[in-house]
């Protein structure tokens, strides 16, 4: 087990989260308004909301435990736990405004080239044929939009995740959870992305001239016309800001962030959550994820098989770290840490 002092956890997560935005700015031609895009209203109210909420729990704790206190002797006792919710919050959307930066100008860089090889490695991985035929023959048009929203869904979902993780007050699962969102913004969204430069399904024709995955679009219309799809109307929005450095645009195919945010949740929830039934709803929820990403033309199955396969080996040997409690601090979980921890066995002769 390799123990981290506070301050050394607490500075290595400051710097993998800003390292994003400095290689954007560095080598990717980033301009300076990044370093601003964590500060505006929607990702400050998400901050305020979740130190507010560690507050709330802690002055509900306290008159639990018979030892009322008030708001203001809370934040006295220990102000610096009540920012840190805020602050990684902060430091989550640092880390998203330079991963959406170099997503956005990876083809600058490397050319997409990666597509043809994975429509031949999907295929083999489905027996001959391709993985998008199997899942229209399953779930049919009312399917696509199902899925079509339990996809989009995930952006609603994230600042609870956020939420979620700076609220706890285990800091060695805090400290697990943001590096795990960074592995999957870092290394899945930009090493891994630029090295296997790739468009998906849903751009092919597009980039390739290849009308490969025409009658896989005209199954998406269809549906779209029955009820709009937001995998049509996003898509359509990412070719008009083709070339631009808007944040959330770019196109990337392999491997999945979506996948791998996904996977990374139920994981979190496997390890905070007691209850069995959340364990298999946030995993049946990542393997939909994982199904969408190429029922709806996203990406190529094998996009976020590779996505949940680092997810999970990180996950795993991130269980060998832990972060160094202070002395006073208490072992009680508090806020968000929901799975009951093991009673300390009595030791016997």
């Amino acid at each position: 087990m390799l123990t981290l002092s506070r301050p050394l956890a607490a500075t290595i997560i400051i710097v993998a989260s800003l390292l994003p935005t400095v290689v954007a700015i560095a080598f990717f031609g980033g301009h300076a308004g990044l370093w601003y895009a964590p500060f505006s209203p929607r990702v400050l109210t998400i901050a305020l909301t979740a130190s507010l909420l560690v507050l709330w729990q802690r002055v509900r704790s306290a008159r639990l435990e018979g030892e009322p206190k008030g708001a203001l002797e809370v934040l006295r006792d220990d102000p610096i736990a009540l920012l840190i919710p805020a602050i990684l919050i902060v430091l989550i959307t640092f880390a998203s405004a330079g991963f959406s930066f170099i997503k956005a100008n990876i083809a600058d860089y490397v050319p997409y080239y990666l597509d043809p090889p994975f429509v031949d490695a999907d295929r083999i991985l489905f027996f001959g044929h391709d993985p998008w035929r199997v899942s229209h023959a399953i779930f049919g048009t009312w399917g696509t939009i199902a899925l079509d929203r339990l996809y989009v869904l995930w952006f609603l979902l994230f600042p609870f995740l956020a939420i979620f993780i700076g609220g706890s007050a285990d800091r060695t699962f805090q400290f697990r959870a943001m590096i795990g969102v960074l592995v999957v913004l870092i290394l899945l969204g930009n090493v891994m992305a630029v090295s296997m430069s790739s468009v998906g399904p849903i751009f092919y024709e597009y980039f390739y001239g290849d009308a490969y995955y025409a009658e896989l679009m005209a199954r998406l219309y269809t549906a779209n016309d029955v009820a709009p799809l937001s995998a049509i109307r996003l898509s359509d929005y990412l070719i008009e800001m083709y070339e631009t450095d808007a944040f959330g645009t770019g196109i990337s195919a392999m491997p999945s962030v979506h996948v791998g945010f996904a996977v990374l949740s139920w994981l979190i929830v496997k390890d905070c959550v007691k209850a069995r039934w959340a364990h298999r709803v946030a995993g049946s929820y990542a393997f939909l994820i994982w199904i969408g990403s190429f029922h709806l033309a996203w990406h190529y199955a094998w996009d976020g098989i590779v996505s949940a396969a680092v997810v999970i080996a990180a996950w795993k040997l991130l269980a060998f770290v832990e972060v160094a409690p202070r002395a006073t601090e208490s072992k009680k979980p508090r806020f968000f840490d929901l799975k009951a921890r093991e009673p300390a066995r009595p030791v016997t002769d």
